[in-house]
Formats: structure tokens, sequence, C-alpha cells
């Protein structure tokens, strides 16, 4: 069920934060990557510009759309820093010395990924407002998940 699933994504957050293994850590960077969450290289930039033009698109934002898409295009570039600065301190994580210092580093991470989310959803949500039906059957589909491009 559902609650399995997580159990599992979290164990392997919990194994790559405190520093088991690289290979659970490379195989969850994997997965971020194939997911549509480029958090590393200058790819991460056009790749971002990409989704967002794709979105544009597929949705067909009108101009009286446009405000209310372009704050929400914002919140995905911020977005898609957070993760990146997720990724970057989840490596120094690994490198603390104490459990202490991985827990307090695994909080903060999770903190700043749950204000990028908060900052998120009231943009998301004035979007999906202004859209007509066929426009929000679209974004049901384009725009679910909770992964860096949502």
């Amino acid at each position: 069920g559902p609650m399995h699933g997580m159990g599992r994504g979290q164990h392997m957050m919990d194994s790559q934060m405190m520093g088991r293994g690289h290979m659970m850590g490379s195989r969850m960077h994997g997965a971020m990557m194939r997911s549509g969450c480029p958090m590393m290289g200058g790819s991460g930039d056009t790749f971002t510009k990409g989704r967002i033009a794709f979105l544009r698109a597929e949705l067909a934002i009108t101009d009286n759309q446009k405000t209310a898409f372009n704050a929400y295009a914002e919140a995905i570039k911020d977005n898609i820093e957070s993760m990146r600065g997720m990724h970057q301190a989840m490596m120094g994580a690994r490198q603390a010395d104490s459990p202490v210092e991985r827990l307090n580093a695994r909080l903060g991470m999770m903190e700043n990924r749950v204000a990028s989310l908060k900052d998120l959803q009231p943009k998301l949500e004035a979007l999906y407002k202004v859209l007509n039906a066929s426009q929000k059957k679209k974004a049901d589909k384009l725009l679910t998940g909770m992964g860096c491009m949502m």
C-alpha cells in the first residue's frame, strides 16, 4: 500500500543520509534525475526553461492567465534551486562526524524543502483557479506529484 511504499522511500533517504553506502545515494540521485529533477550542472537551467515552456504551451496559457502562470513559473525555478541546495546539503551531511550533526543537517534540509513547497502552493493554487475546465484537466495530469517540476 501507500504507506509501505513511503517506508521504502524513507529507508532510501535514511540510508543515503546516514552514509551507509555510496550505491544507495547514487541510485537515489539517478532516480531524481530521471524523474525530471536535474539538480546539478548547467543543463538544469535549460531543462527548467524547457519544462516551463512546455507547460505554458500544453496548458495554452492565455494573456489573462499570464500573471498567474509567470508567478508559478518563478516558484518552479525556486523549487529547483531548493532541490539543488538539498542535494548539496545531503552530500555535506554524509561527511558529518556525529549522528547529531547528521540529524541536524537532515532537519535543516527538510525545513528548507517544506518552505519551498509552501511557497509553491499558493502560486499553484492561483494558477489553477484561473484555468478553464479543459486546462484544469490537462493540469491534473501535468502538474501532479511531489517532484521538483510540480
